[in-house]
């Protein structure tokens, strides 16, 4: 099984020990490396032989743990699953920020809500994994060391766009999925107070997690970031985020010249909510123009069909380079439907806002 993927399951819970092998199992190409029941065992098992995925139990010591091992192997590819009785949101928005890929509520048994969805995220995340793993021992991978990167459709060098903004954007609009957290924290902490347009932000993570990490994120930027209350005013150099299991979107102007937040609990689109679509298309709704659309790292297309709106709109798209993503999928759609204006490394994305939005 030379492509294949050796996950060690560190849990000291056996019910979930034994529910995750069973899940493990069904998946094709996927070999349990191993089991761990302390951060002393996961270490000592590292040691031995370095898996391709760890799936750790927040109870095995916190975020001190992943540090640790991120100190040990700043490459480890770790995903928390944490018990829904007990989500320590602060743990795992901190535990996302240090690059871990996921953080999925562990299903309490076959039958339970949360089994389906579990498994088909670990089916997504461990079929990338295997193919970053098959991409990286071939010709091709040559010169890409990124521990991001994922294989793409090769861009065409003759159609690549520098783009300038002759008109400072009105508003900036972002989404992310998977590994957002990560560099949403590296962009936040650089953006400088003075920016002039408001940003409102699309980030897939649950619910109970949308505050804590609205928090971690103001703590680390000049900015005014919160998450996003129905009825709050669109002002300049704020950062709204789309709270968990809320669709967010843009009023019209009023009388005033005013714009607001509109939250809803309509369902799920693109199997998820919020979503960047949701928010893009009454973008477009609501905007003449200067729009600037970020798409970062994530699965999915969700923030394709919005993009294509604020097109007709006059906005300026950016999507991030496929070497720098967890996951290519978000970015990908949006370039291969032609409609990022340029794709770019994280830290590039972060000067290109500035430049439009000061």
């Amino acid at each position: 099984m030379a492509d294949g993927l050796n996950i060690l399951i560190a849990d000291k819970d056996p019910g979930s020990t034994a529910l995750l092998k069973e899940m493990c199992a069904l998946i094709d190409g996927v070999r349990i490396l191993g089991l761990a029941r302390s951060r002393d065992m996961i270490t000592a098992k590292i040691n031995t032989a370095v898996p391709d995925l760890i799936l750790l139990d927040p109870a095995l010591g916190g975020i001190e743990t992943v540090e640790a091992l991120k100190k040990i192997d700043p490459g480890l590819n770790i995903i928390i699953t944490y018990h829904p009785d007990h989500p320590e949101s602060d743990i795992l928005i901190s535990a996302l920020e240090m690059g871990v890929y996921e953080c999925l509520e562990k299903p309490l048994n076959s039958a339970s809500r949360q089994y389906n969805e579990f498994r088909l995220h670990l089916l997504t995340l461990t079929g990338l994994l295997r193919s970053r793993k098959r991409f990286s021992n071939t010709p091709l991978a040559r010169g890409y060391h990124n521990r991001f990167f994922m294989p793409g459709k090769t861009p065409d060098p003759r159609v690549k766009k520098t783009i300038s903004f002759p008109e400072k954007a009105e508003i900036v609009v972002i989404a992310s999925s998977t590994g957002g957290p990560e560099i949403l924290s590296r962009i936040f902490s650089i953006l400088p107070r003075a920016l002039k347009a408001p940003i409102l932000l699309v980030q897939h993570i649950p619910e109970a997690m949308t505050g804590y990490f609205a928090k971690s994120l103001n703590l680390k930027s000049e900015l005014d970031i919160f998450e996003a209350a129905h009825g709050d005013e669109i002002l300049p150099g704020k950062v709204y985020i789309a709270p968990g299991g809320r669709h967010m979107t843009v009023s019209k102007t009023d009388d005033r010249g005013r714009r607001t937040i509109v939250l809803n609990s309509r369902p799920p689109v693109n199997s998820v909510r919020p979503s960047a679509d949701v928010l893009f298309e009454s973008v477009a709704g609501s905007y003449k123009g200067r729009i600037l659309a970020v798409i970062l790292t994530g699965m999915g297309e969700d923030g394709k069909k919005g993009v294509a709106a604020m097109k007709a709109r006059n906005c300026v798209c950016l999507s991030q380079a496929s070497e720098t993503c967890v996951v290519y999928g978000m970015p990908r759609a949006v370039d291969e439907a032609g409609l990022s204006d340029e794709s770019l490394d994280p830290l590039d994305i972060t000067q290109k806002i500035v430049l439009a939005a000061q």
